[in-house]
């Protein structure tokens, strides 16, 4: 007669009858973290800056990137204006914004 050396299988969870308590699962009741306002303008203002120097430094994206940067000196000035009402969020954005696209613009005039 054959033994069974193998170890019997784990037991399978099954999920509780009819009429048996379920576990109930802990929920965290911690707090979320606070976050600050956000300043979109100035946010895009750095990300059309950067594109606009990325855009001057290769010439066959120049083309399709060539105005970028004046929608990003646009928005890096409303961004600024947005920063000083909400008491300075986004205002290194903004500035940082305002100067990628001034290069964007300088370095896209000078490859022309």
């Amino acid at each position: 007669m054959p033994t069974n050396t193998l170890a019997p299988a784990p037991a399978e969870e099954t999920a509780p009858l009819l009429g048996e308590p379920r576990e109930q699962a802990v929920q965290d009741t911690s707090p979320a973290p606070a976050k600050g306002p956000l300043n979109g303008l100035a946010t895009l203002a750095l990300a059309y800056g950067t594109l606009s120097v990325i855009g001057a430094l290769i010439p066959p994206v120049r083309a399709v990137t060539g105005t970028i940067p004046v929608p990003a000196l646009v928005l890096g000035v409303t961004g600024w204006a947005n920063a000083h009402r909400m008491h300075g969020a986004g205002r290194k954005q903004a500035v940082a914004g305002l100067a990628t696209g001034l290069t964007g613009l300088a370095l896209t005039l000078c490859t022309l």
